[in-house]
This record gives C-alpha cells, sequence and structure tokens, in this order.
C-alpha cells in the first residue's frame, strides 16, 4: 500500500518533546494547521479523467486552446451580413437563403447577399456577423423574412475566446476534482491527468469491555462512527479493535497499523485510569506529542501526538465527545490536507437566532446539538437536549453542532453559526 511513509521504522521518530498540556481551542486549530502545512502528499498517480473524480490534483493546470474554439452560432437561426439585408419597407427586410450547417462542420464563407441556416454550436461561416434566431422570420420559398428590429452585429455570436483564451489558468494543484472540474478538463481534451495517492486512516478502538467474553460486553461503535465520516470525504479508511486491556495488544496493533496508514485515529484509553494504555504505548515508540487535552466540552481529553511524519490522534471513548472531536478538528485538518487550503472552519454553516441562552465556562468552548427551525420571516436555532458527552440520538434529531467560544455567554436572540452535519 502507497502511503505517505510506506512503513514504520521507530528510529526515524524525532527525540521526544516535552508535550504541551491543556490548550485553548483556538490553539488546538493553529497547532493542527501548522502541522497540515507541514504534511506532504509525496506520492502521485496519472490516472484516465473518467476516474478523477474525488481525487486530488498534483499540477496545475491551463487551456490548451480557446473556449469557443471558433465564432459559434448561440441559437438555431440563420446567419447572415447586416448589410447584407433588402430593406423592404421601414420595419422588415429580406435574404435569400442559401447553405445549411451543423456542428461539426467547416462551413464555406457565405455567398454576398446569402444567409445561411445554422445550429447551436456551429462554426459562424466567414463573412456573417449576425444570428438570428429562427422562431423571429418567416421563410417562404427560399426567402428570408425578418424584422428590422432584430439585426445587430455580432447578435446570438458567440466569439472565439469569449469564455477563455489558450493560456488560462484552469485548475489549481491540491483542487479536490468533482463534475465540474472534469468536464471543464474534458473541453480540453485532456484524456489524462496527474492526482495525489490517496492516503489512509487507520482506526483503532481498544477496551476489554469490547470482548465477546465480557461479562458485561458492550457494542463497540466508534470505528463504525469514525469509518463512515471520513469515508463520506473519500478517504480510506482501516478499521482494528483491541478487545482487551492489554499494553502488548494494543501496541502490536498500533505497530500493525502504522505500517498500513499513513494517519492514526484511536478511540479511548486515553484518560489516566490503570487500563488507560494509548498515550503510554505511543510514547514507548518514540511519539512526540502535539498537545495533550483540549479546554472543550465534551472531548477534554482529546490528543494529537507524532510518530516520525505520522500523526496520531487519540479521541476519547465517549461516542458523542469522538464525534464532536472529529467534526471540528480532524475532518477540517484531513481536508487542508487533501486540498493544501487552510481549512480550520467550514463555509457551510447553519445561520440563525438562538432560542436559548448558555454560560460557557470563562476557559472551555463547548459545543452543543441544534436544530435549524424557520419561524415566519426567522431562522432559529434550538438546543436539542443532551445527557452528556457519551449520548448519540441527540446527533440523529439534531442539524449540526453550535459552537460556543469560551467566556462568550450566548443569550436567547443572539445571531449564531453552526457547523451542520
Amino acid at each position: 500500500m502507497d502511503c505517505l511513509e510506506h512503513s514504520f521504522d521507530p528510529s526515524l521518530v524525532a527525540e521526544q518533546k516535552a508535550m504541551p498540556e491543556m490548550v485553548s481551542y483556538d490553539q488546538a486549530q493553529e497547532l493542527l494547521s501548522d502541522l497540515a502545512k507541514k504534511l506532504s502528499l509525496q506520492n502521485k498517480e496519472t490516472i484516465p479523467l473518467a476516474q478523477a473524480c474525488g481525487r486530488i490534483l498534483a499540477e496545475d493546470l491551463f487551456a490548451n486552446s480557446p473556449r469557443p474554439e471558433a465564432d459559434i452560432s448561440a441559437m438555431d437561426g440563420y446567419a447572415f451580413c447586416c448589410a447584407d439585408i433588402t430593406i423592404t419597407d421601414k420595419h422588415t427586410g429580406t435574404i435569400p437563403l442559401q447553405d445549411y450547417i451543423v456542428a461539426g462542420d467547416q462551413p464555406l464563407p457565405l455567398w454576398k447577399g446569402t444567409a445561411a441556416t445554422i445550429l447551436t454550436g456551429a462554426r459562424l461561416p466567414a463573412g456573417a456577423d449576425c444570428v438570428i434566431a429562427r422562431e423571429r422570420t418567416q421563410l417562404k420559398d427560399d426567402l428570408l423574412s425578418l424584422n428590422l428590429v432584430d439585426i445587430a452585429p455580432g447578435k446570438n455570436i458567440r466569439r472565439l475566446g469569449e469564455e477563455f483564451i489558450a493560456g488560462t489558468h484552469l485548475l489549481n494543484a491540491g483542487q479536490k476534482l468533482d463534475w465540474r472540474h472534469l468536464v471543464l478538463l474534458a473541453s480540453q481534451k485532456v484524456q489524462q491527468l496527474s492526482v495525489y495517492k490517496p492516503f489512509t486512516v487507520g482506526i483503532i478502538a481498544n477496551g476489554a469491555e469490547f470482548s465477546h467474553s465480557a461479562q458485561d460486553c458492550r457494542t463497540e461503535l466508534n470505528t463504525l462512527l469514525l469509518g463512515s465520516m471520513l469515508e463520506n470525504l473519500g478517504i480510506q479508511t482501516i478499521n482494528s479493535v483491541v478487545r482487551s486491556d492489554s499494553k502488548h495488544d494494543l501496541k502490536t496493533a498500533i505497530l500493525d497499523m502504522l505500517e498500513q496508514s499513513d494517519i492514526l485515529l484511536t478511540t479511548g484509553g486515553i484518560s489516566v485510569g490503570q487500563t488507560d494504555h494509548v498515550l503510554p504505548v505511543l510514547e514507548s515508540l518514540g511519539a512526540n506529542g502535539l498537545f495533550r487535552r483540549v479546554k472543550i466540552r465534551p472531548g477534554k481529553p482529546f490528543t494529537v501526538m507524532q510518530l516520525g511524519t505520522k500523526p496520531a490522534f487519540c479521541l476519547p471513548g465517549n461516542t458523542g465527545a469522538a464525534a464532536i472531536c472529529t467534526q471540528f478538528f480532524i475532518i477540517p485538518f484531513l481536508l487542508s490536507v487533501l486540498t493544501r487550503k487552510t481549512q480550520s472552519t467550514t463555509s457551510d454553516t447553519l445561520s440563525g437566532i438562538s432560542n436559548f441562552s448558555l454560560m460557557p465556562p470563562t476557559d472551555t468552548t463547548c459545543f452543543v446539538p441544534v436544530t435549524l427551525l424557520q419561524k415566519g420571516d426567522e431562522r432559529v436555532l434550538s438546543l436539542v437536549p443532551s445527557q452528556g458527552a457519551s449520548d448519540i440520538l441527540c446527533f440523529s434529531q439534531s442539524a449540526g453542532i453550535l459552537r460556543i467560544p469560551a467566556g462568550h455567554p450566548l443569550n436567547a436572540g443572539d445571531w449564531c453559526h453552526a457547523r451542520p452535519f
């Protein structure tokens, strides 16, 4: 498998540095933004254009031909030279019809004093300077009659290079390609292009409660939750569940996942209990800490470490907290790596007037699920009840998550912006 590093070599890990203790929401975003800029998508491949939807462009692309490639008709109608119209009265003119031109033809010049039937997209014949829609004319015995008010040089003609000329910069390296970009490139007869190879995120959940032999066996939810979120972005994921509290089992799983993936994501086992082994195991492998815990609610234990070039995102085990940390930290980070753009915030928001109040602690950023309703002329954000960081029903009942910055009370009637799901 092609990864940022093709295998994990502990000898490549930098000397351990002291890990910053708890950081603010903004500090965590800044640290992750800096890390994303340093992370390189090294591997590229050339693929057919038809397979490029959802891939990340690895090169700047420029137009190799103008669009349109020639002067063309903007509609089905008749092409002629305005000066050749025979005026029959103050409102009407006539011109004999001679040729028939369709898209794909290389038309001969117009016979002087004649018009040609022309279809949408067909090249304009030399000598023509106007196109009139068919429904604006009358035709009898190959003599075209038309209103003089409809005649004007340049009318209904798309000029060569009107949309763009050869050499125009079309797309930047780092652009995530979709149907808009593919059709643009197809217009330039691009058949193959260079893209970054997709990277893989390895997801590990751990805990003896997931063992089928546990007296109080629990269903493991987070690998499904996180894998679904990331795969929705077009990111490949590999899942693993360590169904024990064994350091050895966890270390084996982490080493195996580091061989297969570019980025590691763990869930659970990062608090201070006797069975919370994720951080000690990563440190034993030489991992450096980017930060340890964030002043947020829920999700405070969220920690980010790095083994060589490979980031390790360590999420709390509570499903609700893991979901929020992924939405606000991990997904923006991955998008910035994918597109090579800073995306600490999303351009898509749910905006409206809050109908509730909330006072966050002075040093803690809070996240709450909300719905968006249209009430008359107003868009209203309402709080969805939630009992804590492990809740999951609230996500199905909400449209997004509202972030309330530390020390900034939210009052009923405030205009605010939530992140949609």
